[in-house]
């Protein structure tokens, strides 16, 4: 049957089946496929943008965080001439030393800071009295030569015996003694206070060494910061075996979550020495992980500030963010080995109730002039 113009007309308009014409769904595609372009570029740059911005943010708090901290480099050992020879001064530079035959300057482009590990699980909270601050089971001084681009780091027996700040059962100072150098975390608020206390303790243990800063952890906080690097790698110890996944003795295994914790936190109290032991521990651990840290770093620079801000509810620090991103990326150029991770001698002796640390005074104080001073030739 032959159409009609109109039909035919009709069909012009509609197509077949009352369909659109194929000009027409061909513009329709290319105005959604364009919109979807539109969409994705706008997303794109706008992600661009913000890691443009975060990018920006570091480099500005990376110059300010430098400026701030060279405000914090006027101090020196005030205590060091204890050990130094008579007439010490005699023919030096101002502040100079002489020890053993040998003259010794104070190194002025060198930051140190007080890295405390709190036995407290969860945010910090403040004490309810001023001696239940929580004690500083694990103590490292980190040490960063600005001259030489290295990183030293100082682990403390938490058992050395040193004379502290103490307090009565109402809170108030009750002057000073001779105890363990953890508890001088606990004799204060949990917060500040137990802080600065816990500083003035290691740095007149360490005659008088200026520490430009602070950080305190509660330890179980170290499950995240280990997670946020990719965990880290150490060689189980016989005092660890059976715990964690059914760890064996010499087994190497990868520490992510929890094992992270029981790594760096367990001990058996009831052993000889597990403080000691504890600290070799730590001491492994950390030199993985600042290996790692560093890899996660090259791969996002931003990492620094993230970590700061998630751990922030579980830290107490006098370190600011701008400054802790300066840090992480001095440190990211810095040298670092197992060699540079120092520890003081002494002897362990056992008290009325717990063991107790007696250092050599004689071999921290060389160990103070081989990592913070610098000897001068001719003098």
């Amino acid at each position: 049957m032959r159409q009609t113009e109109k039909q035919r007309r009709g069909k012009t308009k509609r197509g077949h089946r009352g369909k659109e014409p194929i000009t027409r769904r061909r513009k329709r595609r290319r105005s959604l496929i364009g919109k979807i372009g539109i969409a994705l570029l706008v997303l794109l740059t706008t992600v661009l943008l913000l890691a443009l911005l975060a990018a920006a943010a570091v480099l500005w708090m990376n110059a300010h965080g430098r400026s701030s901290l060279l405000k914090r480099q006027e101090e020196r050992p005030d205590q060091m001439e204890q050990m130094a020879e008579e007439e010490t001064s005699s023919g030096l530079p101002d502040g100079a030393i002489r020890y053993n035959g040998k003259a010794y300057l104070y190194k002025e482009n060198i930051l140190t800071f007080l890295c405390m590990g709190i036995d407290r699980k969860g945010e910090v909270e403040a004490s309810e009295d001023l001696f239940q601050g929580g004690q500083a089971d694990s103590l490292f001084l980190a040490v960063l030569d600005q001259d030489e681009k290295k990183i030293s780091i100082i682990g403390i027996n938490r058992d050395t015996m040193t004379e502290i700040n103490v307090y009565d059962a109402n809170g108030l100072y009750a002057g000073k003694e001779v105890a363990q150098i953890a508890l001088a975390h606990a004799y204060g608020d949990g917060l500040e206070e137990s802080c600065e206390n816990t500083v003035e303790a290691v740095s007149n243990l360490f005659y008088g060494l200026p520490i430009h800063g602070y950080c305190a952890l509660n330890m179980s906080v170290i499950s995240t910061i280990n997670d946020a690097v990719g965990g880290v790698d150490v060689t189980i110890p016989a005092s660890l075996a059976g715990k964690g996944d059914g760890w064996t003795e010499g087994e190497r295994v990868h520490l992510m979550g929890e094992d992270a914790y029981t790594f760096i936190h367990d001990r058996d109290t009831s052993v000889a020495r597990s403080a000691e032991e504890r600290l070799e521990r730590q001491k492994q651990y950390l030199n993985a992980f600042v290996a790692q840290a560093k890899s996660a770093m090259r791969s996002d620079m931003t990492l620094p500030l993230k970590l700061y801000t998630q751990v922030t509810p579980y830290m107490v620090t006098d370190v600011t963010a701008d400054e802790a991103v300066y840090l992480a990326g001095q440190a990211l150029s810095y040298s670092f080995s197992p060699e540079d991770i120092y520890s003081m001698e002494g002897h362990v002796e056992m008290g009325d109730t717990f063991e107790e640390f007696y250092q050599d005074d004689t071999a921290l104080y060389e160990m103070i002039l081989e990592i913070f001073y610098e000897e001068l030739p001719d003098a």
